[in-house]
Parts: structure tokens; C-alpha cells; sequence
């Protein structure tokens, strides 16, 4: 918040003072309304030079650290992605299931204390479309905000939970203790996505605190979900995705949508 505080403040300062800067300087060169008059002004001419040559300075570092930022950005975005290529290999040897039936992805914490959400940082996904999947969970609702706030994985055959509270209907639904609903409402419940399995897998930071959530999805039952070698393979990439740490600086931003 504070970056972009300054962002502004500085594109503000630019959108008044470079105009302001130049129109002196080529007044100036031009010797209007007439070289007397500059004559008198050799202070403001020389300021609008220093301005004019600051702001030209800041585009070159800002043109610089730009390229060096999309660098970093690219190379985390790949680097998590062949991560999240692994699991959809590793899940597919596990459960025989069809690898453009899985998808696989990665949210992580954004905001302070007071507000804080998880975000979808990367997803792998060959067959379905994941365009129209949950990309922020609130913690405490959903099973990744669940998972997140309990601290641990959660599974579900997450399709079958759903016809079961389809068919007991919303007042049945709000009778359900909190977290035996996920935290979720009649209208959220309705509107999530219903693949067969689901399982949700915390990420810790070095702190120990929880910094984000893997949800793993696809024709899987709870066998599948809850057995030693899903578990393993889901502790692998928490382990990877902690190699990579935080998105670099200029990540969120550049992924805003």
C-alpha cells in the first residue's frame, strides 16, 4: 500500500511539474516573450533543468527496474508452475486418474492482520477450465479457507457433499455446525465448483504461520485424497513452494486482474 502510495504521489508530481519544467526551458531557448525576461529568471531556468534532468533520470531507473522485476516475475511463474506440473504427474501415477482431469492449484496469503484473503497465485490444469474457478478465498470458508485457518488438509468428495446438501435443502444446510459446512453459505455452497474429490493442503512459512493453501481437484475418491502417498506428495510441493518463497516485488501488481 505504501508502493503505491508513492507511485501516485510521484506520477502526480510529473504530470505537473514536467510540463510546467518544459514550457520554461523552451520558453527560454525561444527567448519569449523576450530574452530580457529570462534574463531575470536564471534561477527558475536552471531549476527546470534539474527537474527535467531528475525525471528523466527516475524513467531511466524505472525503465531498468522494470526489465529486472519482469525477470524475476517470469522465472517465479515457471519455476511454480513446473511444480505444479509435478503434482498433476505424481497424482496421476498415485490414482491412475486422467491427467486432463486434474488440476492443481496454489493460493497464498495477501493483506494485513485485519484484512487478509488467499489469493490464487498459479494454477495447472490441461483439461478443464480453470478460468471461472474460486481465485480468492476468505480464511475460515471453503475448504481451502478452512484448511488454512484449522492448519490442516482437508478432503472431500466434494460432488457427493454437495447432492447430499442439495437434497436436504438451505434450511437443513444452515442447521450444520460452521465447520461442518466449511463456512459456507446456502448461495456459496451452490456456486462452488463440483469435481468428485477435493483435498486442501496448508503451505507454512519458516515462521511456522500458514502463508497460503494447495487444493488439488479432480475424479479422485477419498481413498485416493487421504492416502500416505497423495499426503507425501502434497508435503513435496509445500516444501517446493517454500524454496521459492514470496512472489518477487512487482508480482501482485503485474497479476492484479
Amino acid at each position: 500500500m505504501v508502493h503505491t502510495l508513492e507511485v501516485i504521489a510521484m506520477l502526480l508530481a510529473r504530470a505537473v511539474m514536467l510540463p510546467a519544467a518544459g514550457a520554461v526551458v523552451t520558453l527560454a531557448q525561444l527567448g519569449l516573450p523576450n530574452a530580457q525576461f529570462w534574463e531575470r529568471q536564471t534561477s527558475l531556468q536552471w531549476a527546470s533543468v534539474v527537474a527535467l534532468a531528475i525525471f528523466a533520470l527516475y524513467e531511466a531507473v524505472r525503465s531498468v527496474n522494470y526489465a529486472v522485476q519482469a525477470a524475476h516475475i517470469r522465472e517465479y511463474d515457471n519455476n511454480l508452475r513446473a511444480c505444479l506440473s509435478v503434482v498433476i504427474s505424481m497424482a496421476v501415477q498415485i490414482t491412475g486418474a486422467p491427467w486432463d482431469e486434474l488440476s492443481v492449484r496454489y493460493y497464498r496469503t495477501r493483506g494485513t492482520f485485519l484484512w487478509r484473503r488467499l489469493e490464487l497465485v498459479a494454477a495447472v490444469c490441461a483439461g478443464a477450465n480453470i478460468v471461472d474457478s474460486h481465485r480468492v478465498f476468505s480464511p475460515g470458508v471453503g475448504l481451502v479457507g478452512t484448511a488454512f485457518s484449522e492448519q490442516v488438509i482437508l478432503c472431500e468428495e466434494w460432488g457427493e457433499f454437495v447432492r447430499t446438501a442439495t437434497e436436504q435443502g438451505p434450511g437443513a444446510w444452515m442447521k450444520r455446525d460452521k465447520s461442518e459446512r466449511y463456512g459456507l453459505s446456502w448461495g456459496q455452497l451452490r456456486r462452488s465448483d463440483q469435481p468428485d474429490g477435493v483435498v486442501a493442503s496448508p503451505t507454512f512459512a519458516l515462521s511456522g504461520r500458514p502463508d497460503g493453501c494447495i487444493l488439488l481437484s479432480g475424479p479422485l475418491k477419498l481413498a485416493d485424497l487421504t492416502g500416505d502417498e497423495m499426503r507425501r506428495t502434497l508435503d513435496e510441493l509445500a516444501a517446493a513452494l517454500d524454496q521459492l518463497g514470496s512472489p518477487p516485488m512487482g508480482w501482485w501488481s503485474t497479476h492484479d486482474r
